[in-house]
């Protein structure tokens, strides 16, 4: 079963750290590429992460309110896709 891991992009604030706010989904739950699946919090912005493939939320890898890096990975995707 491929694995699809959401890391934590490039969001373009370099002196801000960023930080997990919230998770919208629970483990196990099904997710479609697009979901909305963390908000991140970086400074006074929320930015949106979204599922990169279709499948079940697997594993979360980060907790609410931990401070995140770029690159990170934050969560995996079990798919049946390729």
């Amino acid at each position: 079963m491929p694995r699809h891991e959401l890391t934590l992009p490039e969001l373009g604030l370099p002196h801000i750290t960023p930080t997990a706010s919230v998770w919208l989904v629970e483990k196990g739950s099904e997710v479609t590429v697009g979901d909305r699946l963390l908000e991140v919090l970086c400074g006074s912005v929320t930015v949106d992460l979204s599922a990169p493939a279709s499948g079940v939320l697997a594993e979360i890898c980060v907790e609410e309110d931990e401070p995140l890096t770029v690159g990170q990975v934050l969560a995996v995707i079990e798919s049946d896709e390729e």
